[in-house]
């Protein structure tokens, strides 16, 4: 066993689960190697080096980013990648039933319980939870050099005091919509910004991905919905947009970001890949 784990991640204890992982395995006898990321980026590199070199399994601890990271570094003809969370919001996880206990996690990795779950393609990139363009992209901008002293949540309330929406175009199933937008994004799994509830009936395993377009509502200041929108009660008004595709390309003058990272020169042109993420089963029965 393979494990990539980012020594920083949840506010620096990436550190201890990586020592409670590693008891665990010591205590039943199964051999591993720990490789540290030390970078941005640095996950990539190793995932990619160790598939190369026959990795059969790779265990990825930390949090989105982390797993961002290792996705994108994967042969999937050659390894099944596992998720231990140790993030600070862990949206990924929660939204899919991926348990923050480390050693719960892990022990469906340990017995070797397949599942295969779905990414989304994005141009070269993969998105393994949400991407979007708009004010999630404002927010994370904002709390970029911020991480121990503001949450997603308080930013978000600072950008959307200065927030102004703007145009995206939506080519979907052959048909072009206008929107002008708070934000758009594309999502595989439920929640972003450590628990804000963007899409609470998308699924990991369904080969679609379910497209949310946020609009200015009318008559009230945009802060009014935040509120709803954490718990995820936008669904049905009149200034969301919910529909479920396999492909979907969104023409936006800003970046984008995928599972946290932000993209500058990246098009927001996206196709699901239906079990395309080998992995393992969230826990130790099988469903």
């Amino acid at each position: 066993m393979e494990i990539i784990a980012n020594p920083h991640s949840g506010k620096n204890k990436g550190m201890d689960i990586v020592q409670q992982v590693k008891s665990y395995l010591d205590g039943r006898n199964i051999p591993y190697t720990v490789h540290l990321t030390r970078e941005q980026g640095h996950g990539q590199y190793l995932a990619r080096e160790l598939c190369r070199q026959g990795a059969d399994t790779i265990v990825a601890i930390g949090g989105d980013g982390t797993f961002h990271e290792a996705l994108n570094g994967m042969d999937f003809t050659r390894s099944r990648l596992g998720f231990i969370p140790a993030g600070r919001g862990n949206d990924y996880a929660t939204g899919t039933g991926i348990s923050c206990n480390p050693l719960e996690a892990l022990a469906p990795i340990v017995a070797r319980i397949p599942a295969d779950t779905d990414f989304i393609q994005v141009g070269k990139a993969r998105c393994l939870n949400v991407g979007g363009t708009g004010l999630d992209v404002a927010v994370l901008e904002h709390t970029a050099h911020k991480k121990n002293s503001i949450s997603y949540a308080t930013s978000l309330v600072h950008c959307l005091l200065k927030f102004d929406p703007y145009p995206i175009q939506v080519e979907l199933e052959g048909q072009t919509r206008n929107f002008t937008c708070v934000m758009a994004a594309v999502c595989n799994g439920t929640q972003f910004g450590g628990g804000m509830q963007l899409c609470p009936p998308a699924r990991n395993n369904d080969g679609l991905i379910d497209l949310m377009v946020i609009c200015k509502p009318r008559g009230i200041p945009t802060i009014a919905i935040m509120p709803g929108f954490v718990k995820g009660k936008h669904l049905g008004k009149s200034y969301t947009t919910h529909l479920r595709c396999t492909s979907v390309k969104i023409k936006t003058p800003a970046p984008i970001q995928l599972d946290g990272e932000i993209y500058r020169n990246l098009n927001f042109d996206t196709r699901i890949v239906p079990g395309g993420c080998r992995t393992f089963a969230t826990r130790l029965e099988k469903e």
